[in-house]
């Protein structure tokens, strides 16, 4: 593309003295691990757990849950038939 690029500065601009380092970004795609002091320990989240707070939020019906979190369908059916909001709307009907 050449010298001059949008979002760089003229190379006119930058002090004759200042050392510059150029990174090509391309090649910055690479893993760097974290200290284990740094890292998140977290315990696995069960899946019918996932799918409760997801239905408290998006009140999705039974099979979607069933299909989205691989939950069996009458666990599913349980989560939507224990929700408020569900019950008035649908009378129930999970």
């Amino acid at each position: 593309m050449g010298a001059l690029q949008p979002g760089m500065p003229n190379p006119a601009m930058i002090p004759q003295n200042w050392e510059i380092l150029i990174v090509d970004l391309k090649d910055c795609f690479f893993t760097i691990p974290l200290h284990p002091d740094d890292t998140v320990r977290q315990a696995p989240i069960s899946p019918f757990v996932l799918a409760r707070e997801a239905h408290s939020i998006f009140h999705q019906n039974a099979k979607g849950l069933h299909r989205a979190y691989r939950i069996t369908l009458e666990e599913a059916r349980g989560i939507v038939r224990s929700c408020p909001t569900c019950i008035a709307i649908n009378k129930g009907v999970g």
